[in-house]
């Protein structure tokens, strides 16, 4: 098992499928959290605890797990403090007063007052707005189909392509960012500059809920916002100044190492 150490709060562990089977174990295992893996993990947080100088009086590890191509297992260990924890919960706050705010009385008696194409649109306008919320938050409802007028059909299905855009305060986090999805099935992807802040875009090609699931909740932990096909994004790529146009993650993770 190789372990690194990619900050403070994070490191990468990466098992061979021949280790595993070593020990008794398969990737699939591993991946599931199965019964026989609790001793494997056990001994896997206190080696990465020790990395991270872990305190579990009063910090959280979370941990992603992803099995890649060749069977062996990546896993991402984070450690969160407080103050992660407390900036974690506060842009969930604010989604949770957007959605408040979008869903109130009058705006859903709008709705009920029009009429017949107008009716679907408005309706779809709302939960289309209420669903962007909640993506930038976790998103990780994934057999929900968003509401949509059949006569102008633009969300496509998360479990085959989606493009996700992340808003950075600076190029650091961008980096940190990067090197954690480096290894997920990224299809295209874009650094943009708009105004003080920096726009990553990228499209991830993929139906596995794990892989899903871990491109979400990097971008929970390392970006200030998450979006994911959404109207903002088009928005940057045609006033945002772009910086690098082809290959964004390959070039922002070199540049973190």
């Amino acid at each position: 098992m190789i372990i690194v150490k990619m900050n403070d709060t994070t490191v990468e562990c990466n098992i061979a499928a021949s280790e595993l089977h070593e020990i008794g174990l398969t990737p699939e295992a591993v991946i599931s959290g199965a019964e026989n893996t609790t001793s494997f993990f056990a001994q896997l947080n206190k080696e990465v605890g020790a990395q991270l100088d872990y305190d579990p009086e009063t910090e959280v590890m979370m941990m992603s797990k992803n099995m890649m191509m060749d069977g062996s297992v990546r896993i991402f260990a984070v450690k969160m403090t407080n103050e992660d924890i407390q900036k974690a919960t506060d842009r969930i706050r604010g989604a949770a007063e957007t959605i408040l705010k979008t869903l109130t009385q009058e705006k859903v008696q709008e709705i009920k007052d029009k009429t017949g194409r107008d009716k679907g649109i408005a309706l779809n306008e709302v939960i289309t707005n209420v669903t962007d919320t909640i993506n930038r938050i976790y998103g990780r409802s994934l057999d929900d189909t968003p509401v949509v007028d059949e006569n102008n059909a633009s969300y496509q299905p998360l479990t085959e392509y989606a493009k996700y855009m992340m808003e950075f305060a600076g190029m650091d986090e961008a980096k940190r960012f990067a090197k954690v999805i480096q290894r997920l099935p990224i299809v295209d992807s874009h650094l943009y500059k708009y105004e003080d802040r920096y726009y990553l875009i990228a499209g991830l090609m993929s139906a596995e809920e794990s892989i899903i699931y871990d491109m979400r909740r990097a971008g929970v932990e390392y970006s200030e916002m998450m979006t994911i096909n959404s109207p903002e994004a088009m928005f940057i790529e045609e006033h945002g100044d772009a910086l690098i146009k082809e290959d964004a993650i390959v070039h922002l993770a070199d540049l973190a190492r």
